[in-house]
């Protein structure tokens, strides 16, 4: 399947298999014990973010809380100290909870605060 994330075993078979969401596979980051996905924005159900995270038998733990309406995130930057750091489509930066997926902050809400 194309854009289908997985891992190969031992013997070179498929070990672990996840299919997208919706469209595709786009990136994806391995952090400890868990692997961020981005999908293709397009098929997502309205309200959706197109970033989720899988655990290591590649079971859906959380989808991204995302606080941008129409800028999908558009790239995985980093994971350190717990936090998920991505950056929208429009460049805006979002840091995540890489635990949970909740928003920790964003530029624009930084900016809405102040």
């Amino acid at each position: 399947m194309q854009g289908a994330l997985c891992r190969v075993g031992r013997s070179g078979g498929r070990a672990v298999w996840h299919r997208p969401l919706a469209s595709a596979v786009v990136e994806f980051r391995r952090g400890p014990f868990r692997t961020y996905v981005r999908e293709h924005p397009y098929g997502l159900l309205p309200g959706l973010a197109n970033l989720y995270c899988l655990d290591g038998a590649h079971r859906l733990l959380w989808m991204a809380e995302w606080p941008l309406e129409n800028d999908p995130c558009g790239r995985i930057v980093d994971e350190r100290d717990g936090v998920l750091t991505v950056e929208s489509v429009g460049g805006v930066p979002v840091q995540l909870d890489a635990l949970n997926g909740r928003l920790i902050g964003s530029a624009l809400s930084m900016a809405a605060a102040s």
